[in-house]
């Protein structure tokens, strides 16, 4: 049996305006994605901080505290090679993982269909709707960065 999955809204992607999907990139090409993990819930200590009435976290204490549980992150690299992705850095304090893979790969381990995407004569990867994730990493999983590789900026 299949496991249910859950659509990850912070992910939705939709193609630019004025841009055209140009086909489908090859299925073997190699890409990277970065995972964003929830943090672990904040302590009382925090909100002590926050008010003023306890000192500054060291950057230990604060990956300790504020970074993403390592029973979380371990689920999610198990997530990540049960799809073949390789884990490339997993990162409890900055809450991110990222992982490569192929383009197929990725499309298998985040439900979506990746295209090649044409905007002012540059081809990029991109995807139109919302990534899906396993039921049992919905709120462990934050978001998956870097599938849509659309350019944000323009040079001058």
């Amino acid at each position: 049996m299949l496991d249910s999955r859950v659509p990850l809204e912070a992910s939705r992607s939709r193609i630019a305006a004025g841009g055209r999907a140009a086909g489908a990139p090859d299925p073997s090409a190699k890409m990277e994605a970065g995972i964003l993990v929830r943090r672990r819930p904040h302590s009382s200590k925090l909100d002590a901080i926050l008010s003023g009435e306890a000192p500054p976290l060291s950057r230990e204490e604060a990956a300790a505290t504020l970074g993403a549980d390592p029973a979380d992150l371990e689920r999610v690299i198990s997530f990540a090679q049960s799809y073949g992705l390789t884990v490339v850095e997993a990162n409890a304090a900055k809450r991110t993982l990222r992982v490569s893979g192929t383009v197929s790969q990725m499309e298998s381990a985040f439900g979506i269909t990746l295209q090649s995407c044409e905007t002012g004569g540059r081809l990029y990867t991109c995807y139109d709707g919302v990534l899906s994730i396993p039921a049992a990493l919905e709120g462990i999983i934050v978001a998956v960065l870097g599938l849509d590789q659309r350019p944000v900026a323009r040079h001058r």
